[in-house]
C-alpha cells in the first residue's frame, strides 16, 4: 500500500509539475499582467541589486529582452495579422532598430513594483543566476525562470498529501482529491513570471505547518520557529497570505496557557515571523516614508484614498455590486485572467460550472462544520474556512481604501479587486473545503453509491480543467513567438 500510496503522490507532482512546464513554454513573453515588470525585478535581484530611494529604472537587459523575446499576441486585436517576427529571426540591423525603441520606451518608465514583496523576487533570482551560470542564453534563461513555477505547483501538490495524511487519512475522497484538484487546476498565474505564481506554494506549506501546530500544541521549537519563518515567507510573497497570520492568532493563542512549553513555542513562531516581515516593513518606511512600499505606485496610477466615512457606499456592499465582484472573482480565482488577442483567455460554461459548484460545496462544507466532531479533520477545515474568509476580507479592504479613475483595473466602474491571483495562496485551504463539500454532498446516497459518484463528480471537474485549459491555450502553442519554436 505504501509503495502505491508514493507512486500516487510522485504521479500527481509530475502531473503538475509538467502540465505547468508545457504551458509555461507555450506562452510567449511578455504576458499582459505586467510581466515586464516581474521579469525586471527578478533581473534587479540576480544581480543582488535591492530597490533604494532613487526610482526604480528598468534594467539595461529590459529593452533587448524585449526586442528578442516580446510577441505582440496579446495586444493585437483579433483577426489582425501579424507581419512582424519573432526578434530571433531578424536582421542585426532590424533587431537594433527594435531595441532602440524599447530603449526610449522604457528610459521613460520606473518599474512600479520595486518595493513589493521580496521574497519571489529573491528565489526566481537566484534561480536565474543559476541558469546564467550554467550557460544559458538570454531567452532560454528567461523561459527557466517560468519553468520554477512547476516546482512551485508540484511542491503545493506534496503540501495538500503531507496535511491530508495527518488531518484526513481515513477520508480517501477527501485526502487524494484535494491534491488531484490541485495538480488540475487552470489558474494560469503559474504560468508566466509572477509571485503570484509562488505564493500559492508558500501559502499551503505555512498553512500546513500551521496547522501542525494547531492539531499537535506541544510541538518541539523548531517546529514553531519554522512555521513562523514560512509564515512570513508567504506574507513576503503576497500580502493576503496574512490570513495565515489569522489562522495562528485564533488558535495557537488559546493554548498559550496549556504549558510552559507552548508559551515558548509561540514566542518563537511570533519572532520568526515577526523579525523578516519587520525589516522589510521598517525598510519601506525609511527608504519610501510608506510601510508596504505601495506609494508610489498608487499615485503613478491615479488612485485616490477612499476616506473611512466614504466605505458604507461602496457599491460593493450593494447586492449588484457584490454579485458582480463574485461572479468575475471566482472564475479567475480558478483559471487567471490572460488574454489572447485582446479577449480574456475564458470558456464560459467552465466558468458557470467554477462558478456554481464554488458557490455549492463551500456552502456545503460550511453548513456541515458545526456537526463535525472534534479533531484534526475539524481544525484543518476550521482554518480552511478562516483562510477564504480573510483572503476575501483583504480584497474587499483593499477596494475599499481607494477611489479608482475612469481607465484602468481596478476603474470608477468597477472599484474592487477581483483578480483572482492576488489569493491565490489560500488554492490549498480552497480546495479542501471545495472537495469536502462534494463529499458532504454525495453523503445522502447509498453507501455503495457515495464514492463513485463523488469520484466522477470530482474527476469531471479535473478533466475540465485540463481540457478547456489547453483548449484555451492552443492559440498559444502555435505561437512563433514561444519557446518551442527558439532557434
Amino acid at each position: 500500500m505504501r509503495t502505491l500510496e508514493r507512486v500516487t503522490v510522485t504521479g500527481l507532482a509530475l502531473f503538475a509539475a509538467i502540465r505547468v512546464s508545457c504551458m509555461a513554454a507555450a506562452f510567449p513573453f511578455f504576458t499582459n499582467v505586467d510581466e515586464h515588470r516581474h521579469v525586471d525585478m527578478v533581473l534587479k535581484y540576480a544581480r543582488g541589486a535591492l530597490p533604494d530611494r532613487r526610482p526604480a529604472a528598468y534594467e539595461n537587459a529590459m529593452p533587448y529582452l524585449m526586442a528578442r523575446l516580446g510577441a505582440p499576441d496579446y495586444q493585437l486585436p483579433p483577426g489582425a495579422l501579424d507581419r512582424s517576427a519573432p526578434g530571433w529571426q531578424l536582421s542585426r540591423d532590424e533587431l537594433e532598430r527594435r531595441v532602440a525603441f524599447n530603449e526610449r520606451f522604457f528610459s521613460r518608465l520606473v518599474n512600479l513594483d520595486a518595493f513589493q514583496s521580496p521574497a519571489y523576487y529573491a528565489t526566481a533570482g537566484a534561480w536565474l543566476w543559476l541558469a546564467r551560470h550554467l550557460g544559458l542564453g538570454s531567452e532560454r534563461m528567461l523561459y527557466a525562470v517560468r519553468l520554477l513555477n512547476g516546482l512551485f505547483a508540484a511542491g503545493l501538490v506534496l503540501c495538500a498529501v503531507a496535511l491530508l495524511r495527518r488531518t484526513h487519512p481515513r477520508d480517501p475522497i477527501v485526502r487524494w482529491g484535494v491534491p488531484s484538484l490541485l495538480a488540475c487546476l487552470p489558474q494560469d498565474a503559474f504560468y508566466y513570471v509572477t509571485p503570484d505564481a509562488m505564493s500559492p506554494l508558500a501559502g499551503g506549506a505555512a498553512f500546513l505547518l500551521t496547522l501542525r501546530l494547531v492539531v499537535a500544541p506541544e510541538s518541539g521549537a523548531r517546529r514553531y520557529a519554522a512555521a513562523g519563518l514560512v509564515s512570513a515567507v508567504a506574507v513576503l510573497t503576497k500580502l493576503p497570505n496574512l490570513y495565515v497570520l489569522a489562522i495562528a492568532r485564533g488558535s495557537l493563542l488559546r493554548r498559550i496557557r496549556d504549558s510552559a512549553a507552548v508559551r515558548r513555542g509561540v514566542a518563537l513562531y511570533a519572532l520568526a515571523f515577526a523579525l523578516p516581515v519587520g525589516i522589510w516593513l521598517a525598510r519601506n518606511e525609511l527608504l519610501q516614508g510608506d510601510l508596504l512600499g505601495v506609494g508610489s505606485k498608487v499615485e503613478v496610477l491615479g488612485w485616490r484614498h477612499n476616506p473611512v466615512s466614504d466605505w458604507l457606499a461602496h457599491p460593493i456592499f450593494s447586492w449588484q455590486g457584490f454579485a458582480s465582484f463574485g461572479g468575475d472573482l471566482i472564475p479567475r480565482f480558478w483559471r487567471g485572467e490572460l488574454v489572447w488577442r485582446r479577449h480574456e483567455l475564458t470558456w464560459p460554461p467552465a466558468d458557470a460550472i467554477y462558478t456554481a459548484t464554488t458557490l455549492a460545496f463551500l456552502a456545503l462544507a460550511l453548513a456541515a462544520l458545526p456537526r463535525r466532531p472534534r479533531g484534526p479533520a475539524r481544525s484543518a477545515e476550521l482554518g480552511s474556512a478562516a483562510a477564504i474568509f480573510v483572503s476575501l476580507a483583504i480584497l474587499v479592504l483593499m477596494s475599499l481604501l481607494f477611489i479608482f479613475p475612469a481607465q484602468g483595473n481596478p476603474s470608477a466602474a468597477r472599484p474592487w479587486f477581483d483578480q483572482g491571483r492576488l489569493i491565490d495562496g489560500a488554492l490549498l485551504p480552497f480546495a479542501l473545503l471545495y472537495v469536502r463539500g462534494l463529499c458532504v454532498l454525495t453523503s445522502r446516497l447509498p453507501e455503495r453509491a457515495r464514492m463513485p459518484v463523488a469520484v466522477a463528480l470530482l474527476a469531471s471537474v479535473c478533466a475540465l480543467s485540463v481540457v478547456s485549459d489547453v483548449w484555451l491555450a492552443l492559440p498559444a502553442f502555435h505561437s512563433a513567438y514561444n519557446f518551442w519554436h527558439l532557434p
